[in-house]
């Protein structure tokens, strides 16, 4: 079910009573203005990591002896310290005598690490604090009329989820082709909130987009297992949303030529096939692979210009070519669907800045954009009869909003 609290609103409230006092109640006053007295007596300090910083350098800057630095490295959980970045704010206490005494490094707004100095020796010890988050369910739902990024901004979505749902329906939806003025979209996620300020959002728990004037509608239901981790998006039917391809190796761009028996080439001047698609776009748009695959050439042909092959599951094999430059991967190297393997340029046989994409079976060209591609797993047999109720609940309420509410909050 989802989670329903009228109470996550109003604040928190503490009430304090008084407690009878101890037998040892004078000796524990006095340790404990000692302990405020000497917290009070130290020098505070905020230290910005620059370029090429690390704690060493921070904790050298305020005198604080190599030891000491050395001694932290030492500690089993040191790295939530040492792994610092350009920009990272520490706040350091040290004593009258510039003894360490206290790191507090905000790593974000709900974690933070803390090191203390333990006893009167230089033991010290880190700790992870966590910030409780209160996870509100929201809704929101949304009609295109020019592009979905500012349908969903109009709706009131942060611009992370609107990529997160792009990005989840991008095995199932041709955002460039098929989204049209009027299709709808609805989704229900998470939102975080902290001392009832809203600090971003979480996982999309469901969402529905309808194309074909409310013909199609393409539903997305999210599955995790037991420890919380995501197992992946799934239709009503226990489909896997992700397919064996990403439909386009580029984000927002337009297709300049698909796949032709015949072409007039731009720059031999002559009829000849077009065995591809090319994706016009700016100069430096990344390329992303569009299958788990490995890399079987990166160089430079006649025609491809820069170019880069990737063979998938012994038969398939996909080809992007005229690229400004490569991405980090080498020949012979392993890449996951969705990485950057290149970036759009105009090298080769190429007029313009554009991508020229292929998709083979067996050595045959294909249309890539007519092929069926095979979906992923579906939803694992241990979970369909708890993920068929979750699907359920989840689209009975997807179905109670119209694009006109814009959005709502469970609660």
């Amino acid at each position: 079910m989802l989670p329903h609290s009228s109470a996550a609103n109003l604040p928190a409230e503490r009430t304090i009573l008084p407690l009878p006092p101890l037998k040892n109640e004078q000796n524990e006053t006095s340790i404990k203005e000692v302990t405020e007295f000497s917290e009070q007596d130290w020098q505070k300090h905020t230290v910005k990591i620059p370029k090429n910083g690390s704690l060493g350098t921070a904790l050298d800057s305020l005198d604080i002896s190599a030891g000491t630095t050395y001694k932290i490295g030492q500690l089993e959980n040191s790295r939530l310290l040492t792994n610092l970045r350009v920009g990272d704010t520490l706040t350091i206490w040290v004593d009258k005598h510039a003894k360490l005494q206290k790191i507090l490094y905000p790593k974000s707004k709900t974690l933070r690490y803390e090191l203390h100095k333990q006893g009167d020796d230089e033991n010290y010890q880190i700790k992870t604090i966590e910030e409780p988050v209160d996870i509100r369910i929201e809704v929101a739902s949304g009609t295109i009329d020019s592009s979905f990024y500012l349908a969903g901004q109009k709706a009131g979505l942060s611009a992370k989820t609107i990529m997160n749902l792009a990005d989840l329906y991008a095995w199932e939806i041709d955002f460039i082709r098929e989204l049209r003025q009027g299709d709808t979209f609805k989704v229900i996620y998470e939102a975080k909130y902290l001392n009832n300020e809203y600090i971003g959002d979480g996982d999309i728990l469901a969402a529905q987009i309808s194309t074909n004037k409310q013909q199609e509608q393409h539903n997305a239901f999210l599955l995790k297992d037991e420890q919380g981790e995501q197992i992946g998006y799934f239709d009503e039917n226990d489909k896997n949303l992700k397919k064996a391809f990403l439909k386009n190796p580029v984000d927002v761009v337009r297709i300049t030529s698909t796949f032709k028996p015949k072409r007039f080439h731009p720059v031999l001047k002559k009829w000849r096939a077009h065995r591809g698609v090319d994706y016009g776009g700016p100069r430096g748009t990344p390329i992303r692979v569009t299958g788990n695959g490995k890399v079987v050439f990166r160089g430079w042909g006649n025609g491809y210009g820069n170019y880069i092959k990737v063979q998938h599951a012994g038969k398939y094999m996909t080809v992007y070519g005229h690229m400004s430059k490569f991405g980090k991967f080498k020949k012979g190297q392993y890449v996951k669907q969705g990485q950057v393997i290149g970036y759009i340029g105009s090298t080769g046989m190429s007029t313009g800045p554009h991508l020229h994409y292929e998709f083979r079976i067996n050595g045959k060209h294909q249309d890539p954009l007519k092929m069926k591609f095979p979906s992923a797993s579906p939803v694992p047999k241990a979970y369909r009869t708890a993920f068929t109720q979750q699907s359920r609940l989840m689209l009975a309420q997807l179905e109670r909003y119209s694009p006109d509410l814009q959005m709502a909050s469970f609660e």
